[in-house]
């Protein structure tokens, strides 16, 4: 009896002394384990710590792989003018001016001067073929001789091919030009004038009005049946018979 009460004091000494130790001194707290029997009930989580101390710093690690070149940024602004440089070494001399010019332009006119007398030639010798083939030019008009003979419808259908008409003299000057061609052939020619609309008034055979004449002394005077104009190698007009065969010149 004496006995088990001293086993039921014994845990309270124990925990008086654990009371006063923990009153008189500061030790550092213990986490409490038991091996065999677990203490307590485990308690909520605490609040969060501050942050520790910064540790050292690491070392620099290997360079990544290069990215993609980017958009081009603005240009900047300009930037300061440089100093001139130096002075780099003189040319040689040239030629004056004024001297070469005046050669070239000689040189040049001397080639001008070539190719006219070549132009000039080659016009001759035009004038030559086309006086051989019949043809005569004065002003802007050419006379051209289409066909050795045929009446004077024949010769208008002949013309007609070159959309021309018979020629027909409106001045001396043409007149004297298609009388070398009568001259040269020996024939006379039918001019593209008749009065067949109405006796006495000749036309031209776009119907204008004959303006130029060079009638021989007493022409015209065939009245109804000689309606159409003969050119004498003389270079005088004749009133005649369309139905004959004379040359046929054209006008272009």
């Amino acid at each position: 009896m004496h006995l088990l009460g001293t086993f039921q004091f014994l845990p309270l000494a124990i925990s008086l002394t654990m009371a006063s130790d923990q009153g008189t001194h500061h030790c550092e707290p213990k986490i409490q384990a038991c091996n065999v029997v677990p203490c307590g009930l485990p308690g909520s989580n605490g609040l969060p710590g501050r942050d520790g101390i910064h540790g050292p710093k690491g070392e620099k690690g290997d360079q990544g792989q290069r990215g993609m070149q980017g958009p081009v940024g603005k240009a900047g602004p300009m930037g300061i003018k440089g100093e001139q440089g130096a002075l780099g070494p003189r040319g040689p001399k040239g030629d004056k001016g004024e001297v070469q010019e005046l050669i070239s332009l000689k040189a040049q006119m001397t080639a001008l001067q070539e190719e006219i007398r070549m132009l000039q030639t080659f016009i001759n010798k035009y004038r030559k073929v086309m006086t051989l083939s019949g043809i005569r030019t004065v002003n802007e008009k050419w006379f051209m001789v289409a066909s050795p003979e045929g009446t004077f419808e024949e010769g208008k259908k002949i013309c007609s091919r070159s959309d021309a008409p018979l020629a027909t003299p409106q001045n001396a000057r043409e007149n004297k030009v298609l009388q070398e061609l009568a001259k040269q052939f020996n024939k006379s020619i039918y001019l593209g004038i008749s009065d067949e609309k109405t006796e006495g008034v000749f036309q031209h055979q776009d119907g204008q009005t004959v303006n130029y004449t060079n009638w021989a002394s007493g022409k015209p005077n065939g009245g109804r049946k000689e309606n159409c104009v003969e050119f004498y190698t003389s270079g005088l007009w004749n009133d005649k018979h369309c139905a004959e065969k004379k040359l046929i010149v054209c006008e272009l």
